[in-house]
């Protein structure tokens, strides 16, 4: 192993848990992943947390810079405390402290939202390297943004800036998990494709992805490359509300780029463009987008961009 500075990312995720030894550079030199198990209580998945770091920490056979961690949710990054996430069902868990009295380590520790995590991570790693103003969109069982503006990560007050995934374009539009209605990801996400296929598939009756039982959202993915008009209802449902959240963010923050990453942004990417693109424009004034682009993401260890929070601003 070679010199280089080191760091470790921490993904916490409803469903497992992405740990990565990263270098400076952005070299992923040792992964692993454990389950979330959120059932079991917060308590128990610090402890996974704590084991998986202390794993990478014996990898690295030398001293590392600290520990970046992105987790969903309400995160307030100065205390270190997740506030609120919903799908692993915490209220107020001070994660930072709490891993700190686990590792019994004086190493300095990076708390912030996972998507924030995903857009530094493409800031110094990625798509982002060298930008001063872009978004970065995180498509996957949810929907996420993060942003750079000004050569700054962009918090806002209470650290929930850039949260379009629950804003409504739609208030009486498809129920979201949040309670709220019409919001982004009540269509752009793996939950939301899925809850289109059962709001839809009436609509369909000739197209085989219909008549499927138990379907995934592979199964759509899989039917939209062979032309079912289903699936390309789902996918065109989602670039439109896609491109509606997008054309918020280039009045709000006139980015120079816009970065799609995610499971599902990433196996998107290619049928989504160029029609998203147009869409985007369609909805702004030409002076907000003529200098705009996009990219697929750069960074495939959502860990690695968790690492990066550790040089954020070294």
């Amino acid at each position: 192993m070679n010199a280089a500075r080191l760091a470790v990312g921490v993904d916490i995720g409803g469903t497992k848990i992405a740990f990565a030894l990263v270098s400076r550079e952005g070299d992923v030199l040792a992964e692993n992943r454990l389950p979330t198990l959120p059932e079991e209580g917060a308590p128990a998945v610090l402890d996974r947390i704590a084991a998986g770091i202390r794993d990478l920490l014996a990898q690295a056979g030398r001293p590392v810079d600290g520990i970046g961690i992105g987790c969903p949710g309400y995160v307030n990054p100065h205390t270190g405390i997740c506030h609120r996430a919903v799908n692993l069902d915490w209220t107020d868990v001070p994660l930072r402290d709490d891993l700190l009295r686990r590792l019994a380590l004086d190493l300095p520790v990076a708390v912030h939202r996972d998507t924030n995590a995903g857009a530094v991570g493409e800031w110094m790693f990625g798509a982002g390297r060298g930008q001063s103003d872009f978004v970065y969109a995180a498509i996957g069982t949810g929907m996420g943004f993060g942003a750079v503006t000004g050569g700054r990560l962009l918090l806002g007050r209470g650290f929930q800036a850039m949260e379009f995934g629950h804003v409504s374009f739609d208030p009486h539009g498809r129920l979201c998990r949040c309670g709220l209605r019409g919001c982004v990801e009540a269509y752009v996400s793996g939950v939301g494709l899925l809850a289109g296929y059962h709001e839809h598939r009436a609509d369909f009756p000739a197209s085989p992805l219909a008549l499927m039982a138990n379907v995934t959202v592979g199964d759509i993915l899989f039917a939209a490359g062979r032309g079912d008009a289903l699936a390309l209802c789902l996918l065109d449902e989602a670039s439109d509300r896609l491109a509606a959240a997008l054309a918020c963010c280039v009045g709000m923050t006139d980015p120079g780029l816009f970065i799609i990453g995610g499971g599902l942004g990433l196996a998107l990417y290619d049928r989504l463009m160029p029609g998203l693109e147009k869409r985007v424009r369609a909805r702004t004034l030409p002076v907000t987008h003529g200098h705009l682009r996009f990219a697929r993401s750069q960074v495939t260890s959502s860990a690695a961009g968790a690492a990066a929070l550790v040089w954020m601003n070294a």
